[in-house]
């Protein structure tokens, strides 16, 4: 099973500057959502790869 810790934390990330931008706030995602948006990418490709894999 791959893992999901970077997703989850890119989804918390993302709702928290939806948040910030309904009350008013420019949000302006930061390095470190760069950084954990760019790991669950490669979360997600590999769940996929694999995935994929079994299916073969």
């Amino acid at each position: 099973m791959p893992s999901t810790d970077y997703i989850r934390h890119a989804a918390k990330l993302s709702r928290q500057l939806f948040l910030d931008a309904s009350m008013g706030t420019p949000s302006t995602p930061d390095p470190e959502f760069y950084k954990t948006l760019a790991k669950a990418l490669e979360e997600i490709a590999d769940g996929l790869e694999s995935t994929a894999k079994r299916r073969d």
